[in-house]
């Protein structure tokens, strides 16, 4: 048997099994939001950016930025079913995202890959073979890793390098030691460097493993997590579609 482990899925997971259970099963999906609007269309600009320097070693304006900006927010705003701010303060703030990724980070920057993917085998255990899968959004020549972020606010550093699992899964799957997240909140930047040793991999390895017995018992279903901002008709799509607590407290339980 094989199974494929996302890393972005291990992070659901975490947060709250069942959940992850039913997005696997393709049983619900995260509702399209003007946070996730807002996020997309950044990656999209920098990830133009950078397949425009990688393959052409030439850099793209911060107006011609802009414009890819306004272009994908057009053309993907019609999908938004949830908006959590006016479409005008998206465009902002995406300008102003992009505007402090053009000029504060990309001029440390020389891409070797751009949105890289990966499919790599962790090993095989008791007939079980474990693979993980992802997508680094920029791979530097330095053999640094970097990662985008569009929240509404800064995370906690300290946090990230304590628990991002996301850190974790790339810097294994692509034998490197050292990852950045570049936070982009309303025009001003974080930049949170992590450096994964091997005691880190071995630790992630052995809980990518710990999670398959639950996969293979063929239950449902999967324990429920109720602590944390992830459960709330807000955030959770199983809670959306009327499930879990969902079933019993209904869309406006606050």
């Amino acid at each position: 048997m094989e199974i494929k482990l996302r890393q972005s899925w291990i992070n659901t997971f975490l947060r709250c099994p069942e959940q992850a259970r039913q997005e696997r099963l393709g049983l619900v999906k995260q509702k399209e939001t003007s946070d996730l609007l807002r996020g997309n269309a950044v990656h999209y600009a920098i990830e133009q950016a950078g397949l425009e320097q990688l393959h052409s070693q030439t850099t793209v304006g911060l107006d011609v930025l802009w414009d890819m900006v306004d272009e994908y927010l057009s053309a993907h705003s019609v999908l938004v079913e949830v908006w959590r701010q006016p479409y005008e303060t998206v465009v902002d703030v995406c300008r102003a995202n992009i505007k402090v990724w053009h000029d504060e980070v990309w001029p440390q920057l020389t891409p070797s890959a751009v949105e890289r993917t990966f499919t790599k085998e962790i090993g095989t255990r008791d007939g079980v073979t474990l693979t993980l899968t992802g997508t680094a959004d920029w791979e530097d020549e330095s053999g640094e890793l970097w990662d985008w972020k569009n929240p509404s606010r800064f995370y906690e550093p300290w946090e990230k390098k304590r628990w991002d699992i996301q850190s974790h899964a790339y810097c294994w799957a692509l034998d490197a030691d050292k990852f950045n997240l570049a936070v982009f909140a309303n025009g001003q930047y974080q930049h949170i460097p992590i450096e994964r040793t091997q005691e880190h991999i071995d630790a992630f390895i052995e809980m990518c493993w710990s999670i398959v017995p639950l996969m293979t018992a063929n239950i449902e279903p999967w324990p429920m997590n109720w602590q944390g901002w992830h459960c709330s008709p807000k955030w959770c799509p199983v809670w959306q579609a009327g499930e879990c607590r969902g079933k019993h407290l209904g869309e406006k339980p606050w």
